[in-house]
């Protein structure tokens, strides 16, 4: 014990400093640790009494506004006395009123001023202190673009050095700003090298201390509901008596800060925001649409009725996934299924914190847990050798890891996981070297006793602890490994005349830039690239349960769909189209020696199957087609049976479905052409060919284009539309 203490002690030491530099001078903590643990957590509910109003891709269509933020004033008035007639605590704006509309204004105004409990937000800009270049948000007024504009409508932070971005406030209009209950600005701490929402700010204090609109909505919500009577003295609007307070936070009037003596803690908890809060980790609920969202029209047209006694968020929205949007942002919950996250729902997010008095806050200072945890897991190595030492801190960071997200899920608390993670190995290694550095010294005192009690025996012990025992050499592993799986095979269409128009310098970076687009929905989604030939790629899924490998590769495959048409909407070189094929089955995995090199690779029916199913894309007009087992026991995934087609170089028939889309992204539409086609299809195999003629025309009348009906039409054509003698349903491809 005398001895293992010092090591203990050293590992604990060694792994601190690291972990710490870790923690300060990186964003590991949160961008892996952070968002690890909310991922573990998963959703929690959000407070019952806040609801979004989305002004959605829906509402856009149903008023004809479209995505210009300023023709939605129209209707706001309209939408405020709904919202009052039935009795919502709060209203809340994200949205910025800067630009006069004559006409509309005064209606506005008026509806503010009745219904009384409405919030509005202030603009921010962003201006380039050396080519004056400006940027805000949809609704700052183009004629505030100007240094001496915010010296007669707001605050200017002050000029720095040169390259900096500095910013100005532009309150609303004035007769908005007047008639509503108060304004205030929201902004989001993001940038390219931090794209990821997870704090935000309760006051800018580079604008005077202007507290921002979430914490106002909760003071005048807490107002509403009696909660701060007998706690805070003001006659004035909140935003200016949290200036005040703000300011004298930072002087000698502390003292007089105007909140009474309380039995509750809320003067405790008012005190802590106003003079020690400063950026604050958000504790989100869920994905986008987590809270309670209703879309602008619904509510517009009455069509909504339990908003009694809630508070209403209204901002710009998308329900639906849709790239390129202005206005949304990443969160620890977002990814490419469920889309970034708009900021009235981030606004609604604070103020529900807020509300739960629930940010997410570390119990202790981030540097003592990070000593205690390397010297508990230094202890546990030096007490046990080897392989039980590692099993045993394995054990203590499960258990810490347990702690941390039952405290993390309980109350928001936030403990380090991922630099603990880090701080693991790097016990090990050092526990390893320090009993490889004992078994040589061991080893030397064995030397030392042979050579002076037995030199005869001496030539016979190898120098190398590695060569003790050399009749016992390792076993050569196997070259190969035959596995059941299920492998993705793509290919460009129309590459040959691509190639032929560039160069092969050109094809190689267009082919470079082509395969790592495509190769990131792979490895995503826990798929391995086992082979690149051309324009052609293969994946693989195995080791995991069937469904688990046909629900990853689906997600691939469309996620590859997605991206493959973005990378040829970007490129300026040549589109390349991609067909993609699915199947499953026995398949061997194995490097071939060939020469002096040797190669790794997929082999096996199973390979040459999926890229015949890719190939029968082109006669269908389709993206993705797979074995219909693939689409066996997978949810969230919409597909349809295309029939079924005998393939080059089969004798069995294979029954295909096309893999569609996710369900969540699927319209109404869509299904009613499936079963349509389905129908016609049906018709097809039984050989009622006039009547699956019949149906498949009406498809391509009613829904347009759809690739698998035109086909069949042709098919049957082919045959002046008899089947022929002996027919079973099945169509032979004579070519790839």
């Amino acid at each position: 014990m005398t001895r293992q203490f010092p090591r203990a002690t050293l590992i604990a030491l060694v792994t601190f400093l690291l972990g710490t530099g870790v923690y300060y001078l990186t964003s590991l903590e949160t961008s892996l640790g952070l968002d690890t643990l909310f991922q573990l957590r998963g959703v929690r509910p959000p407070p019952p009494e806040v609801v979004v109003v989305a002004m959605d891709e829906e509402s856009e269509t149903r008023l004809g506004v479209g995505q210009d933020l300023t023709r939605w004033r129209s209707y706001h008035a309209k939408l405020i006395q709904e919202l009052q007639r039935q009795g919502a605590a709060l209203v809340v704006f994200d949205l910025q009123f800067i630009t006069p509309h004559i006409g509309q204004d005064s209606t506005l105004a008026s509806a503010m001023k009745s219904a009384g409990n409405v919030l509005i937000a202030d603009c921010l800009q962003k201006i380039n202190s050396d080519d004056k270049e400006f940027s805000g948000r949809e609704e700052c007024s183009e004629r505030h673009n100007a240094l001496t504009a915010e010296e007669e409508n707001g605050q200017t932070q002050q000029p720095g050095e040169q390259g900096v971005l500095l910013m100005h406030k532009i309150r609303p209009a004035a007769i908005l700003a007047r008639t509503a209950l108060d304004h205030a600005p929201f902004s989001l701490p993001n940038d390219a090298g931090n794209p990821t929402i997870r704090a935000v700010w309760p006051f800018l204090d580079m604008f005077k201390e202007s507290p921002t609109l979430p914490v106002l909505a909760w003071l005048y919500y807490l107002q509403d509901k009696g909660v701060l009577e007998g706690v805070i003295q003001s006659d004035r609007p909140f935003s200016t008596w949290l200036t005040k307070q703000r300011k004298q936070c930072f002087s000698d009037e502390q003292k007089n800060l105007d909140i009474l003596p309380s039995p509750s803690d809320l003067e405790i908890t008012f005190n802590t925001l106003i003079c020690h809060e400063d950026g604050q980790y958000l504790d989100y609920y869920g994905p986008p649409q987590t809270f309670k969202m209703v879309s602008y029209s619904d509510v517009y047209q009455g069509k909504v009725s339990d908003l009694e006694g809630k508070v209403v968020f209204i901002g710009k929205s998308n329900r639906k996934f849709s790239p390129g949007k202005t206005d949304v942002f990443q969160t620890p919950f977002t990814d490419t299924r469920s889309g970034r996250m708009s900021g009235v729902e981030i606004m609604a997010t604070e103020f529900s914190n807020f509300l739960e008095d629930r940010f997410i806050r570390p119990p202790f200072p981030a540097v003592l847990v990070i000593l205690f945890f390397g010297l508990a897991v230094a202890l546990v190595l030096t007490q046990f050798a080897g392989l039980s030492g590692i099993v045993a801190s394995l054990a203590l960071f499960g258990a810490y890891t347990g702690m941390a997200l039952w405290g993390f899920s309980r109350s928001g608390l936030w403990l380090p996981i991922a630099v603990p993670l880090i701080q693991l190995p790097l016990s090990w290694l050092m526990s390893l070297l320090w009993s490889r550095w004992d078994l040589l010294d061991e080893r030397k005192r064995i030397l030392a006793f042979v050579r002076q009690v037995f030199p005869q025996w001496l030539p016979y012990i190898s120098a190398s602890p590695g060569e003790w025992y050399p009749d016992k050499g390792a076993i050569e592993p196997k070259s190969e490994q035959d596995v059941n799986g299920l492998c993705l095979a793509t290919d460009i269409e129309g590459y040959t005349s691509v190639a032929a128009q560039h160069t092969p310098r050109e094809m190689w970076a267009l082919l470079n830039d082509y395969y790592q687009v495509l190769g990131y929905p792979v490895s995503s989604n826990n798929g391995i690239i086992a082979d690149i030939t051309g324009d052609a790629m293969m994946a693989v899924w195995m080791d995991a349960t069937k469904t688990t490998q046909r629900l990853s590769a689906c997600f691939a495959a469309l996620e590859m769909e997605l991206a493959v048409d973005k990378f040829n909407e970007a490129t300026v070189t040549g589109r390349l189209p991609t067909r993609i094929g699915l199947h499953e089955g026995d398949m061997t995995l194995g490097r071939i020696e060939a020469g002096e090199g040797s190669y790794y690779r997929a082999i096996g029916d199973t390979i040459n199957t999926a890229s015949r199913i890719q190939g029968v894309n082109k006669y269908l007009g389709t993206r993705i087609l797979a074995s219909a087992a693939i689409s066996t026991g997978i949810t969230n995934v919409i597909y349809r049976p295309v029939g079924a087609f005998r393939l080059v170089g089969r004798t069995e028939p294979l029954e295909l479905v096309e893999i569609v889309g996710m369900s969540a992204d699927i319209k109404k539409i869509q299904f009613d052409l499936h079963q349509q086609f389905a129908l016609g299809l049906n018709a097809f195999r039984l050989g009622l060919w006039d009547k699956a003629e019949t149906i498949f025309q009406t498809v391509l009348d009613n829904y347009g284009q759809d690739g698998p009906s035109e086909f069949f039409l042709e098919f049957m054509a082919s045959f002046q539309g008899n089947p022929p003698p002996g027919w079973e349903g099945i169509v032979t491809l004579q070519a790839k």
